[in-house]
């Protein structure tokens, strides 16, 4: 399987398992670096108005938040008149007024100056963005239409996980006792996958898989893996 194909599987499999804000970034933060870039963020315009989650700098996402930076941020400006993935940096994107270009000035002070952008189409008026950022070394050059097919899907991914689950409540589990990894090994243990197989699935060692395992079964005090299953099942942290 290609190496493009594991990295989504991986984070299609972790949003299945991603219950809280932790479990989302995680999954985000990692699918952006096995793809090469530094950051990923997430900005949900609908009910309530505003839902952010980003792995940005702190600092910089405190201050766009408290700056209302949305209303003037040029790549939320071109997504929201767009309808497919777009690559940006400061030459592409129309920065017609002095305050965009202040604000793309201090984007690029925490070395925010290119990425890719998700635009994403609700019912009444919702939209959503999901942007990956910094690009430093793409691990799939030669591949900018597969790239760009992948990052599509994966924003709608996102984006519809999140909606349900933090926007609308319907997270089966609020917190989860268990890891993502521990969910999507014990998830495919569930599904007759040995850990040799949901190790090459998940682009991970045999060994790390049985630590996974192992720490699930004891945190859900089962004494075999079936059990452990089985009890993740039954408290609904996994589809059975």
């Amino acid at each position: 399987m290609a190496l493009l194909d594991l990295v989504f599987r991986d984070f299609v499999d972790a949003l299945e398992t991603a219950h809280n804000e932790v479990g989302f970034k995680t999954a985000a933060d990692r699918f952006a670096g096995r793809l090469g870039y530094r950051w990923f963020a997430y900005l949900g315009f609908s009910e309530p108005p505003l839902k952010v989650l980003s792995s940005y700098p702190s600092s910089w996402a405190q201050q766009y938040i408290e700056q209302r930076y949305e209303d003037i941020d040029p790549v939320v400006g071109l997504a929201r008149s767009s309808q497919r993935t777009f690559q940006w940096d400061r030459r592409t994107l129309r920065l017609p007024s002095a305050s965009q270009q202040r604000f793309f000035a201090e984007a690029a002070k925490f070395g925010i100056h290119s990425g890719a952008t998700v635009p994403i189409r609700g019912g009444f008026g919702r939209f959503a963005a999901f942007t990956l950022a910094g690009n430093i070394d793409a691990v799939v050059e030669g591949r900018p239409t597969e790239m760009m097919d992948t990052l599509q899907l994966a924003g709608l991914y996102y984006h519809s996980h999140v909606y349900a689950k933090l926007q609308l409540g319907m997270t089966r589990v609020a917190d989860a006792p268990l890891t993502q990894r521990e969910l999507q090994c014990l998830s495919w243990a569930a599904r007759g996958k040995k850990m040799s197989e949901t190790a090459q699935i998940l682009g991970i060692t045999t060994r790390t898989v049985v630590f996974h395992i192992e720490n699930a079964r004891s945190k859900l005090s089962a004494t075999t893996v079936t059990q452990a299953v089985a009890e993740a099942a039954q408290r609904g942290l996994i589809l059975s």
